[in-house]
């Protein structure tokens, strides 16, 4: 192995017995400490043998213990098993002997190391971060990050325009010669990252770290997803489990993977819904092993390796949703790995349903998904489950998110020269006029009360909205009270009215469901569908052309500077970037 910088700048080192029963200092490798930050404190304490066996093999690892006596356990399939006590504070364990999943400690220890015998170097690391209009999120999330031992650059790219004459961000400039701020429009996250990406590029040996300026990455996490990256066999994009920053024990998603039916998101593994890990123990953890390969990770905390851009081209332009997915889908066709290492985290705010179903994001999360899929050819599966989510929307009263789809869905029809990398500027202000609009019709003032507690049975429910979406319109009889985190189809299936709640129990807002819309946003839907399938091929062929084209560094370079003209000539953005990012 290579000589290898520990967290602190020095090699670590643990004393190893000879065959005449001399202690010798032995250069070594930590793969983890006990992460302070972790909650619960046992994920962070326990070590993931299943995940470290990918790129370390049977080796053998060394666990030692400070601060107290301590016993070993380990967990497989939900089985656990007792290894007893930890003689004089440390123990040698052959994954070749064992195939346990977990090995953690108990007892009332300090600290707990595992490590393996030999140096391995680390890259230098640059932390890519994209921000808009928060200033405060900013400033504390790059004082982390310059903390940081493992940091070596961090590239803040602002693209609300606040932090340039911001004064504590200007100390921070004048402090630190390894912060880097770089000011553009509002490019979305796509172009947050992109610009990042070909920022980072400068320094062609760095391993890039993506992260959102609300995202709590701890040092310790990070520093593991550096040694796993270094140490795998092949070129591998390591993600992070996401954790809610409201509730910091609960495992809101894991590993996942794009469907290929489909064309959707879903879990890799077992976790589906959120998961509080408060008062478990590994033993109860078997829902992480993954049942599938995981081919794409979530830009909320992704550790790219060194050349990754180089080899593989920028992000597509989408301003957001689903950039992250492609990318992957991407790095998988190249032979890349991807890899979510349990005992790391990312904790951020959650997103309600409510926010991401019927705001203006979900005109440009529907129009990418299926965007995505025509230029990887995917099957018409993609239409169908288009198709019967749009029919579930529309029984269930989500009629914004139905017209917000079907926006999606003719922009997709119009071809990729129609909107692709040209509608960065103006994809928030297009959506959002579209939601303004629907609930300048669509909501009542007035006081109403619920009802009936959601959801309504089934049967009836169902019943319910087959039954007014045929009725002349009227007033509302069944008034649902929704809290947002908790919008479903299942939930607000059935009534006339929806009254949605936020956090603290206060109202967001009131709707009708008039059977009117519902038949005019099932037909509109039928239609649209309708003509995906017939045009599906030819579909597949513009976006699997157009894609490459725009995911090259002198694509997004004339990108910037058309969005902001003052960027040319002093931008630093290098033009001669044209890696094909072939799909």
């Amino acid at each position: 192995m290579q000589d290898v910088p520990s967290a602190s700048g020095s090699s670590d080192e643990h004393r190893a017995a000879t065959p005449d029963g001399a202690r010798t200092d032995t250069p070594s490798t930590t793969l983890q400490r006990i992460d302070p930050l972790s909650s619960p404190p046992l994920w962070g304490q326990a070590f993931p043998a299943a995940s470290w066996r990918k790129v370390i093999g049977e080796r053998s690892v060394t666990v030692t213990v400070e601060g107290g006596p301590g016993a070993l356990l380990a967990a497989r399939n939900g089985h656990i098993h007792r290894l007893g006590p930890l003689v004089q504070g440390r123990r040698e364990i052959s994954l070749a002997e064992h195939d346990e999943d977990w090995f953690w400690v108990d007892g009332a220890v300090r600290e707990v190391t595992w490590s393996i015998p030999g140096r391995l170097e680390l890259p230098p690391l640059t932390v890519v971060m994209p921000t808009y209009r928060r200033e405060a999120d900013a400033l504390d999330q790059v004082r982390r990050f310059l903390q940081m031992d493992p940091v070596t650059t961090v590239v803040v790219v602002d693209q609300g325009a606040t932090l340039q004459h911001h004064p504590e961000f200007a100390q921070l400039l004048t402090a630190h010669e390894n912060l880097h701020l770089v000011t553009q429009p509002n490019l979305g996250g796509s172009g947050g990252y992109a610009r990042g990406m070909l920022e980072a590029s400068q320094d062609p040996s760095a391993a890039v770290l993506f992260s959102d300026d609300d995202a709590l990455l701890s040092e310790e996490s990070l520093r593991r997803m550096l040694t796993h990256q270094a140490l795998a066999p092949r070129p591998t994009i390591v993600g992070t489990p996401l954790f809610s920053a409201a509730r910091p024990t609960q495992l809101i998603t894991h590993a996942e993977k794009v469907g290929t039916r489909a064309f959707q998101w879903t879990s890799a593994d077992h976790v589906h819904g959120a998961i509080d890990l408060a008062g478990t123990t590994p033993e109860e953890w078997s829902f992480v092993a993954a049942h599938d390969e995981v081919n794409y990770t979530g830009w909320w905390g992704t550790l790219f390796p060194p050349g990754t851009a180089a080899e593989l081209g920028l992000p597509v332009p989408l301003f957001l949703k689903w950039d992250d997915a492609e990318y992957g889908l991407r790095a998988t066709a190249h032979g890349y790995d991807h890899a979510v290492l349990p005992g790391t985290a990312v904790h951020h705010p959650p997103w309600t349903a409510y926010r991401t179903q019927m705001t203006w994001t979900a005109r440009v999360l529907h129009r990418n998904r299926l965007a995505i899929a025509a230029a990887y050819g995917a099957g018409r599966g993609v239409i169908v489950s288009s198709l019967l989510h749009q029919t579930k929307h529309v029984l269930a009263g989500h009629l914004l998110t139905a017209e917000l789809w079907e926006e999606g869905i003719d922009a997709v029809r119009s071809g990729p020269e129609a909107w692709l990398g040209g509608d960065l500027g103006r994809a928030r202000a297009e959506g959002a006029r579209i939601v303004d609009s629907w609930h300048h019709e669509n909501d009542l003032h007035e006081d109403l009360h619920p009802t009936h507690p959601s959801p309504v049975p089934l049967p009836r429910a169902l019943l319910r909205s087959v039954g007014r979406m045929l009725r002349p319109d009227g007033p509302p009889r069944v008034v649902l009270e929704v809290p947002a985190d908790r919008m479903h189809w299942r939930t607000t299936l059935g009534g006339d009215a929806l009254l949605i709640t936020d956090a603290d129990g206060g109202t967001e807002v009131v709707f009708t469901v008039h059977g009117s819309a519902m038949r005019h946003a099932l037909m509109r839907s039928l239609r649209s569908h309708l003509d995906l399938a017939r045009r599906w091929a030819e579909l597949r062929a513009s976006y699997g052309r157009a894609l490459p084209q725009h995911t090259t560094g002198s694509s997004w370079a004339a990108l910037i500077a058309a969005a902001d003209p003052g960027t040319s000539g002093n931008s630093g953005i290098s033009t001669t970037d044209d890696s094909p990012g072939r799909t």
